[in-house]
């Protein structure tokens, strides 16, 4: 297709313009992946390490590689709007399109490894917010990450609240042996304070569940204080909506690069092919070179190769016959004899 520099600005300007709607997406997703890894993955490193860390990094560090791509490509679009004797930005514009190419591999790869991730993860919470209620009494990261897991998601054991009633977690000063159980065996109806419920507007009653309870006028049955809920579905469920979030922005991101490189591709053909603001003669521009291409590039060569082999067949005619013609002349000249030539001139 032949592109004009009036089209050529238009794409460029426009490609400018988009650039920094990408920057901010990708800034986003820098931002999200460490309040994420703060937050989130820090809690879920607690459980399962270190799973919580390697798809926030992940995908921070692949923004920022993003970034800096996005803000060499704005850099090589403003300078091909100059006079091309002083910025030639043809190999710029190349390394730009194949820069975006493997940006796009990296974001796609990260996907896949992040949706891999969140099945292994999901069977790793499981076991890990057992070994985790299991170690409460003995080990202290465990009895924060449970405390902070529970608070946080306003929940109660892995499952529901009963499990904590099969596990050893109070141990009231006495020693608690730290083997953990391989049978289970009812302990207390007693649960940690971080099960204690925040929409109750009376105390919490989280030693004694189960019983009914004379000086507050508990009643189990009628309303708990405590989180009926258990957390490993509500971490599963918030670990998916985030991989779903950061999914859906770096396709939509995958998307909007793609159109770059089309766009850029014109625009570094068009370039290549010499159209720039010192000259604006329209140029032919392609996304990719085919057959067709050379077959089109190569007809007006052969027409002009028929035409100069024409005009020399014409020229070698012209030149045969007039050698011809001379021939004829001096061979009849030599024809006369030589008798003839030498009478007197007034015979």
């Amino acid at each position: 297709m032949l592109l004009t520099w009036s089209s050529f600005n238009n794409i460029r300007m426009l490609l400018m313009a988009c650039m920094p709607v990408i920057i901010f997406y990708l800034v986003w997703l820098v931002n999200t992946s460490e309040a994420v890894r703060s937050d989130e993955g820090t809690l879920l490193d607690l459980i399962c390490w270190p799973d919580g860390n390697a798809i926030p990094v992940i995908i921070a560090c692949g923004s920022i590689i993003a970034v800096v791509i996005e803000f060499y490509g704005l850099y090589q679009l403003f300078k091909a709007g100059l006079h091309k004797r002083e910025y030639n930005v043809t190999n710029g514009l190349f390394y730009y399109v194949w820069a975006l190419i493997t940006i796009i591999i990296i974001f796609l790869a990260i996907m896949f490894y992040s949706g891999l991730q969140s099945t292994i993860i999901r069977a790793k919470i499981k076991g890990g917010i057992t070994k985790a209620m299991l170690r409460y009494a003995t080990h202290l990261p465990s009895k924060v990450a449970i405390d902070r897991l529970q608070t946080r998601f306003h929940c109660c054991g892995r499952v529901n609240y009963q499990e904590w009633f099969f596990i050893p977690w109070y141990n009231a000063g006495q020693n608690m042996d730290p083997i953990i159980p391989s049978v289970q065996k009812f302990v207390s109806d007693n649960v940690p304070y971080s099960c204690c419920s925040m929409d109750v507007m009376w105390p919490c009653i989280h030693h004694g569940v189960t019983k009914i309870g004379k000086i507050y006028k508990y009643d189990p049955e009628k309303q708990l204080t405590i989180w009926r809920d258990g957390c490993e579905e509500k971490l599963i469920e918030e670990m998916m909506t985030i991989s779903w979030r950061f999914n859906a922005v770096m396709f939509l991101i995958i998307i909007a690069m793609i159109s770059q490189i089309v766009a850029v591709r014109y625009l570094h053909t068009a370039y290549k092919n010499g159209l720039h603001v010192g000259n604006q003669t329209p140029c032919s521009a392609y996304l990719l070179r085919s057959d067709t291409d050379t077959k089109i590039e190569d007809v007006p060569k052969r027409k002009q190769l028929k035409k100069r082999k024409f005009r020399q067949a014409r020229t070698l005619q012209w030149v045969t016959a007039a050698s011809h013609k001379k021939r004829l002349i001096t061979s009849s000249v030599s024809d006369f004899s030589s008798d003839e030539l030498l009478k007197p001139i007034y015979e």
